[in-house]
């Protein structure tokens, strides 16, 4: 019996088996490109939370990036609830300069996820002390009303 063979003289398994890992490959890249998505949403966030905590102060996006539930840890030890947070950054007088975040890294399940970060920068408070900053974050994101809202935060200060 002739076996059956296509233009290229391969059998057809063969060219099932190309077909198959064809798709499988596309099925993959598609899958990537929606997990640096969001990726990128949780990285988009992490920043926006940073330039809103050490710039404009502004409580409504503050209100938009926070948990219902929020535990804010600072680098000095001291824990604040969500309005607790809320409160201390709204009416923070103190000035940042040459603020950086970098080295930033996401951890990320279906509705939880966390980002690291490194940030440094130059604060001077109300009564014009000037002290550097230099410290590593850890946020705790929750998928919440179909967005990724800040439940956990933590600083620790490096040497």
């Amino acid at each position: 019996m002739p076996s059956l063979k296509n233009a290229e003289g391969l059998p057809p398994q063969i060219i099932n088996m190309k077909k198959f890992f064809g798709f499988l490959l596309l099925l993959v890249g598609l899958t990537s490109g929606a997990q640096d998505k969001k990726e990128k949403t949780l990285m988009e966030r992490s920043y926006l939370l940073s330039h809103t905590v050490f710039g404009t102060k502004d409580s409504a996006v503050l209100e938009d990036l926070f948990a219902k539930k929020l535990s804010y840890g600072h680098s000095s030890g001291k824990v604040e609830s969500r309005e607790e947070a809320l409160r201390a950054i709204s009416s923070n007088r103190s000035v940042y300069t040459d603020t950086s975040v970098s080295n930033m890294t996401v951890m990320r399940g279906d509705e939880i996820a966390i980002v690291r970060h490194l940030f440094k920068a130059t604060e001077t408070n109300s009564e014009g002390k000037v002290s550097q900053l230099n410290f590593t974050v850890m946020l705790v994101w929750v998928k919440e009303k179909r967005k990724w809202r800040l439940q956990g935060r933590q600083a620790v200060r490096l040497m």
